[in-house]
């Protein structure tokens, strides 16, 4: 493999590991760094420009590749025209053969490639709205939290204020009933001895 197909190779191993890693459920935490990061990283002028130049060399290796395949779709073209006595039967020599098997080869690679940079752009954008999502709802958890243990301790103290008066109001009644049944209790005794008296004499 050449040194251009062996980079090629690279960026399609790196793409699909980063692929990997941005599918994976990982915490919340550290998606949103590796996203932020990515980002970052893609803001950058100097990266952008690389990877657009990077994107347009390989659109025009898999449009040679395709052109390639093309050719050797039909033994009948001019291409082989001069090679006629080397082919029998209208069958591919091996030097053919193995350059057929180059372009394929070629083509899976930067198509592969090609695919996975959309795929990657595809995937980090629907990422980057999940997390902005479940932040939301992150910061919305926590404003009903805080909303609902306010709303809880002020009712909790109004409850406590209220049972207060309430347990004050039932000790005055039952003070006010225990005179009223001391004062009724001294009326009877009273009545008693009157009558115990007015038997006497």
């Amino acid at each position: 493999m050449s040194i251009q197909m062996s980079l090629v190779f690279g960026a399609l191993v790196a793409q699909m590991s980063f692929l990997i890693l941005l599918l994976l459920p990982l915490p919340y935490v550290v998606r949103t760094s590796i996203l932020d990061t990515y980002s970052v990283i893609r803001k950058n002028t100097n990266v952008k420009v690389g990877f657009n130049f990077a994107l347009l060399l390989l659109g025009l290796q898999f449009f040679d590749c395709v052109k390639k395949l093309q050719r050797y779709s039909n033994v009948q073209s001019p291409y082989f025209a001069q090679m006629q006595q080397q082919m029998t039967g209208g069958q591919l020599s091996y030097d053919q053969l193995a350059s057929k098997f180059y372009a394929q080869r070629n083509l899976y690679i930067t198509g592969a490639v090609l695919y996975l940079s959309l795929a990657i752009n595809t995937v980090y954008s629907i990422l980057v709205k999940l997390v902005k999502k479940e932040t939301d709802y992150r910061n919305l958890v926590k404003e009903g939290a805080s909303k609902s243990g306010g709303g809880a301790s002020q009712n909790e103290k109004e409850s406590v204020d209220h049972y207060q008066k309430l347990l004050a109001q039932r000790e005055k009644d039952i003070e006010t009933l225990k005179k009223q049944l001391q004062g009724m209790q001294n009326a009877y005794d009273s009545l008693n001895e009157t009558t115990e008296r007015s038997k006497d004499d």
